[in-house]
């Protein structure tokens, strides 16, 4: 019987047909990258990562396209600008409201301050100190007395050298002022009202000069009244702590009392 001769098959000396390329399996990695011209300088691994556009982005994390030099430029003007207005405009604020109070400060005072003057007044802090509890009492101090005192005792006590006190048209307030030792030696000035409360003394505002304009000019005082309160604590725990004050009364200065007096009317506690 004839064998039929079999087709579609090869000898072993014959060559096999090539193989054809296998097509990638479609990748199922999570991660996807659309818009042209992307480019990675090593392997991104991850699941669930965006790459669209100018931005990559996956879960919870965004990375987006940064600033150019020229719009970091212009923003830090624009800030800088900002910035800089903010500065003026709390500086003249600071100015115009610290500008009454400077001058009062800086009013001349007659005889000016002297360790005489502030021996008196301490005579006179430490009778109404010592009075018997429930004693009424009338005392007055002059400005050169106060002033004095707060140059010579009270002020290097709290920090504060050179400095000086005088009144205001409002009974028992007193601007004191001098160079604060804690922040540099800035010069500062405070308002000081005397109180029919136990405590009798309240700091109302403080200030400080950070700009090293001339001592007439007032640009450059800053409000620090949040920041003084210690400087209120302190004055309260140095002086008149047995008293309580009833009632306050300025006289101006005329011949007979050169600079004023500040009349206190009050008990021991």
């Amino acid at each position: 019987m004839q064998s039929k001769p079999l087709y579609n098959q090869y000898t072993m000396a014959e060559s096999s047909p090539p193989e054809k390329p296998s097509s990638p399996e479609p990748s199922h990695s999570g991660i996807e990258i659309q818009g042209g011209q992307v480019r990675a300088g090593r392997d991104i691994v991850g699941g669930d990562v965006n790459i669209g556009g100018d931005s990559i982005s996956g879960g919870t994390v965004s990375i987006q396209r940064g600033f150019s030099a020229a719009e970091v430029q212009r923003l830090v003007l624009i800030v800088g600008g900002l910035v800089l207005a903010t500065a003026l405009v709390f500086f003249i604020v600071g100015a115009v409201a610290a500008a009454s109070l400077a001058s009062v400060l800086n009013k001349p005072l007659v005889g000016g301050s002297s360790p005489e003057a502030a021996v008196s007044m301490q005579r006179k802090i430490t009778a109404l100190n010592d009075l018997p509890s429930g004693q009424a009492f009338r005392v007055n101090f002059a400005e050169d007395e106060i002033s004095s005192y707060f140059r010579f005792v009270l002020g290097p006590a709290i920090g504060i050298s050179d400095g000086k006190a005088r009144f205001t048209d409002v009974p028992g307030q007193i601007v004191i002022g001098g160079n604060a030792d804690n922040v540099g030696g800035l010069p500062m000035m405070a308002v000081v009202q005397t109180t029919t409360d136990p405590v009798p003394f309240r700091l109302e505002s403080a200030w400080l000069k950070i700009l090293p304009t001339p001592a007439g000019v007032s640009f450059g005082w800053i409000p620090v009244t949040p920041l003084a309160q210690n400087l209120n604590a302190r004055i309260n725990s140095l002086l008149f702590g047995e008293v309580q004050f009833i009632n306050m009364l300025l006289m101006p200065s005329s011949e007979s009392i050169a600079d004023g007096n500040l009349i206190l009317t009050g008990v021991a506690k």
